[in-house]
């Protein structure tokens, strides 16, 4: 997401600048047009944006647009006035997305409703048009934040300046109309692609392939993970395709696969029998829901899909496979079968199934020929065996020993040897330089030297030269053994997202109910692949068995483990109406849940995805790696070639003692030397020491219901220094109670009857949690019975709450003119009495007289117990008062108390007034001055500003949209995924899936372990090569008689990774407490 804050001074949003879509990327003021060019191009994926302003502007025009922005306008464009936005969706629908109560029209509508500044929104769903009209320009950041959240597509947004009519004109494309901010073509220029990328081993060899992928015209972003073997890509496909990006990538010696990406209502059809593709794909393309048939006919992207497997797009709410292959059976008698085109490569890769499965090969192979090699040069021969030293003919002087270690060494070098060639071949064709380079080096070094040493032995009796086919075989053999051994590692360190994966439940009980039956009543049960299961499809589940995906429990109770979800051990009850979530297990009694989402909408897809983009982002201190990979290889071999010039002049020079040489001549010593350096020398260390770390830790926290955004959020998380926590749904439960209500009038002005119906009517048409709280009282006073409250509502489950069912009172009428006024209050008409609720700063806007001794002890009583009064104004006269609680989670103390101990500085802001929120925070133990009181939504990433301003690294922790710039402001974001919504949860760089505050104590605990462990990896790593190169070169045999040679020297580079490897995987041994 993009760091977006406001401030008082300044009401411009400043935004990160995105180089990759913008036209002017020098620019970095706060003026429209670069603003504009930043926000619009990454909220909704604009290519190109062109912006005319007629007011006053610093930006250069386009032959000057290299010259930096003066900021001089800074204050010029983004100004106070009443503006109107129009905005074009053409998915804009009322289409239900599971849930009874929230459909996700109603989600789009309760998040605009909550932002600030807007005065009025108009939908017209015939046209697919919102119309919005606002005091400033800044609620347009949170409304485009929500439309990208909920998946909506913008193609079209106009905006009108009704202050003054001022024209703007902010366009991609010509538009005959002058107030156009930004038109969106239907097919963008931003295409994603994911690519299987085999063959890497190091930092090195991702250098290089990024370095290759980027290097392609019309690329825009590439990001490549080692541990999962992919690259995520993004693309213009007017300037390249699939074809020629993988070409970059396999001219670097590394082969390819064009994996499909997961998608919302994509699914893949394989339909078996004789037809026609085009008439096929015309009949698929009129089903109802399918929006988009694909073979790889029609898409050159699917060239490696079987020609009879179609891509089938729709709305997954209306259409699914099952549904697809049911019509084709009844309707043309054909035969189809859902396939999977990625079928098990992901979890393949995630565990090194292939790698592994390959290196372990290589060395049973390389082993047979290497053992006997090693046995007979260092054993039989130096025991003076007759047998091999004998030569192979009078004629010839070619010992026994010499031909047989030609004869092994010879398939180890070729054949085990091709990869390492291959790999060295496209590296050096490249300019670049990786392990294998250095490998093909060192062994054909020897390998040729021993070659030509025979040679000329064979020409010349009087030659003295010694052969090391031992040298050469043993250096590629160990290689491929650490090879193996590195990548059992690697597939250690994805344990955690795989174990994700296999909680995928392989097979589902689909049940038929009976309509006409007046009770719940199934009619016939049938077993399916839950690959299958359809948006809508009632499912058995049992006890013992897995939740086949996200649902809402229709009938039954049962207790389900959500411990592989969220680390919660404790199992919880669900009844009728609660929400269960995929990959659970149903520990007791049989439930039937309805589907209300699936595939990749699911809950456990969605957190599978967000553990492997965490895992694929690199950690800044990665950079220190990977510039260092970048000159390794050279330097390496330089050194190599220095060490053999410095021995051999030092040798010919006779500048050492002969016994030094033990036995060899000047010339051999020099050259094993050279051999040993570059093969000791190990950039896998470094290049495995972050990435390595970063998928353990992240998948450690996946297991316990923490996700972690990448190693970034990683790296920041540790240094936190300060933690401001959003108050309502936060610090608190979020579950508002009604206290108590109070009429202010007589009897015969306002029965409490005609009160508590005229505030239920008013707050009816509002989705403020208080409103709620407050609607729920008064139906229950009105059916005389007893209302819920603060303490009664919530479990005992770390501040979770039981889901409340309302009377069957129904109110008579609805409010009209309804008008909500966020963070103040609303005003309706209701009976025809205009009717204002709201808190005392609404009040006193509205120049509402509430001055009266005896109600403000009142009011001061309440709100010095943690009571938020709510005012209720009929036809302008205050007439009562209705006092709301929200008690802290039953957890927050403890993790407050839990940060402090840590040093960690916590604070608090609120809406509310200073009384209340001093109250709460005295309950969990925040200092008074550590208080933010009264702060509207849109001023919370202030705060957070003034914290960094006093040296903090600040982490923020709320679940509102109204959060979410405050969210992106932080150094570190954090939200609760159980009460946050989708746009915060977007905003966020941690998210927490257990409703436990104690868990922000976690996550940070986690991330300081976790970097710890890569400055252990970085320092094993370092350390290794500063200390191993100089040993390898003999320095150390000047004080202490020490050196390596060759083979040793591989066993030791072989060791630096595994060691590096197994830090990484002593991370799999944290115990977080519950």
């Amino acid at each position: 997401m993009e760091n977006i804050n406001t401030n008082n001074n300044n009401i411009v949003p400043t935004i990160e600048p995105n180089n990759n879509n913008t036209n002017n990327n020098n620019c970095k003021c706060n003026c429209l047009k670069c603003s504009y060019d930043i926000l619009f191009g990454r909220l909704t994926g604009a290519s190109r944006i062109d912006v005319n302003v007629d007011l006053e502007s610093c930006c250069k025009s386009e032959k000057e647009e290299e010259e930096k922005c003066t900021g001089s306008c800074s204050n010029t464009i983004w100004q106070d006035g009443k503006y109107q936005y129009q905005i074009t969706i053409p998915n804009l629908s009322n289409i239900d997305d599971g849930d009874n109560n929230n459909n996700n029209l109603d989600r789009l509508k309760n998040g605009i409703d909550s932002i600030e500044q807007i005065e009025s929104t108009k939908y017209d769903l015939d046209k697919r048009l919102i119309e919005i009209e606002m005091v400033s320009h800044n609620p347009i950041i949170p409304i485009l934040q929500l439309l990208k959240t909920l998946k909506y597509t913008i193609t079209q947004i106009k905006t009108i300046n009704l202050s003054s009519k001022s024209k703007s004109n902010i366009k991609i494309n010509p538009t005959t109309t002058t107030t156009t901010i930004i038109e969106c073509p239907k097919n963008i220029e931003r295409n994603k692609i994911l690519i299987g990328i085999y063959g890497m081993t190091c930092a090195s060899c991702v250098g290089i392939v990024e370095h290759g992928i980027k290097s392609t015209d019309g690329v825009l972003e590439c990001s490549v993970n080692l541990l999962s073997e992919r690259a995520e890509v993004i693309y213009q496909e007017s300037l390249t395709n699939v074809k020629n990006i993988c070409g970059a990538v396999e001219d670097l010696g590394f082969e390819t696969k064009v994996l499909e990406l997961e998608n919302p209502g994509t699914f893949y059809l394989k339909i078996d029998g004789t037809y026609e593709l085009e008439s096929i794909t015309l009949y698929l393309t009129r089903v109802t829901g399918v929006t988009l048939v694909e073979h790889r006919g029609s898409n050159p992207s699917l060239a490696d899909l079987d020609e009879k497997v179609f891509k089938i797009h729709g709305d997954s709410t209306v259409i699914g496979p099952r549904t697809t292959i049911q019509l084709l059976k009844r309707d043309l008698n054909l035969v189809g079968c859902l396939v999977d085109p990625n079928s098990s490569n992901l979890k393949d890769s995630l565990m090194r199934k292939r790698e592994i499965a390959k290196w372990k090969r290589l060395f049973i192979f390389s082993i047979v020929f290497t053992l006997p090699l090693i046995i007979i040069s260092m054993v039989l021969v130096p025991a003076h065996v007759m047998f091999f030293m004998q030569e192979v003919d009078s004629r010839l002087s070619l010992t026994r020993e010499s031909l047989i270690g030609f004869a092994l060494a010879t398939p180890v070098q070729l054949v085990s040897g091709y990869t390492f060639y291959r790999a060295s071949w496209a590296a050096v064709k490249n300019l670049h330089g990786n392990m294998d380079l250095l490998v093909a080096v060192g062994s054909s070094a020897a390998y040729i030297y021993s070659i030509v040493s025979i040679v000329l032995r064979i020409l010349n009796p009087q030659f003295e030269g010694m052969h090391f086919f031992e040298t050469s075989a043993s250096l590629i053999t160990f290689i491929i053994l650490g090879r193996w051994l590195e990548n059992i590692a690697k597939g250690h360190t994805s344990s955690a997202i795989v174990k994700l994966m296999n909680l995928q439940a392989k097979e589902s009980t689909l049940v038929t109910l009976d309509d006409s039956a007046k009770t719940f009543s199934v009619m016939s049960e049938q077993t399916i692949p839950s690959n299958l299961i359809e948006f809508g499809d009632v499912l058995k589940v049992v006890p013992g068995a897995s939740v086949p995906t996200d649902g809402r429990v229709l009938y039954g109770t049962s207790s389900i483990d959500e411990a592989m979800i969220t680390g919660e051990s404790i199992p919880v009850t669900k009844r009728a109406g609660d929400l269960v979530t995929g990959g659970t297990l149903n520990v007791e009694g049989i439930i039937y849940i309805k589907a209300n989402k699936i595939g990749s909408e699911s809950t456990l897809s969605q957190i599978i995805s967000l553990v492997q983009q965490a895992q694929t982002s690199k950690a800044p201190i990665q950079a220190l790696a990977d510039s260092i990979s970048k000159v390794f290889v050279p330097l390496i071999i330089s050194l190599g070639i220095i060490t053999f010039i410095i021995w051999i002049s030092l040798g010919v020079t006779h500048s050492y003692p002969a016994s030094w040489t033990m036995g060899n001549s000047p010339f051999i010593f020099a050259f094993l030397s050279a051999i040993s350096v570059i093969v000791v020398a190990c950039p896998c260390a470094l290049g495995l020491a972050t990435p390595t770390a970063v998928m353990v830790g992240t998948g450690v926290g996946a297991q316990y219901g923490i996700l972690i955004k990448g190693g970034k959020a990683l790296e920041t998380a540790h240094k936190t220094s300060a933690v401001l926590f959003d108050k309502t749904g936060t610090i608190t439960t979020g579950k508002m109670a009604v206290t108590s209500h109070k009429i202010l009038v007589s009897e015969s002005e306002m029965a409490d009857s005609k009160f508590l119906e005229l505030v239920s009517i008013a707050e009816t048409s509002s989705e403020h949690p208080i409103a709620k709280a407050i609607v729920q009282y008064c139906q229950y006073r009105l059916d005389n019975l007893t209302p819920p409250t603060t303490s009664n509502s919530n479990s005992n489950n770390n501040g979770r709450s039981e889901e409340i069912i309302f009377p069957t009172n129904k109110l008579k009428e609805m409010a009209k003119d309804f008008k909500a006024i966020p963070g103040r209050g609303l005003e309706c008409i209701v009976d025809g009495c205009k009717v204002m609720i709201g808190n005392l700063s609404y009040i006193n806007e509205n120049g509402i007289n509430q001055q009266d001794d005896h109600l403000s002890k009142q009011i001061l009583e309440l709100e010095s117990n943690g009571a938020t009064v709510v005012y209720v104004v009929v036809d302008d006269k205050l007439v009562g008062y209705v006092s709301v609680s929200d008690l802290p989670r039953q957890d927050s103390a403890r993790a407050i108390e839990l940060l402090h101990s840590i040093g960690i500085k916590c604070f608090m802001v609120t809406g509310d007034n200073c009384r209340t929120a001093k109250y709460i925070a005295s309950r969990v133990g925040i200092p008074e001055s550590n208080i933010f009181s009264q702060v509207a939504p849109k001023e919370k990433a202030d705060k957070v500003k003034q914290l960094q301003d006093m040296g903090h690294t600040v982490c923020f922790v709320g679940d509102g949209i109204n959060d979410s710039p405050a969210l992106s402001q932080a150094d570190v974001g954090v939200s609760i995924a159980d009460t946050g919504t989708d746009i915060a949860i977007e905003s966020s760089s941690i998210i927490l899936l257990k409703n436990s505050l104690c868990d922000v104590y976690q996550s940070i605990h986690l991330s300081r372990i976790v970097f710890r462990r890569i400055r252990i990896n970085l320092t094993l790593a370092l350390i290794y090569n500063v200390l191993a190169v100089p040993l390898a070169a003999g320095c150390f045999f000047l004080i202490f008689g020490v050196t390596l040679n060759p083979a040793v020297a591989a066993a030791s580079m072989v060791f630096s990774s595994l060691s590096v490897l197994s830090s990484s995987l002593l991370l799999k041994l944290i115990k977080l407490k519950h």
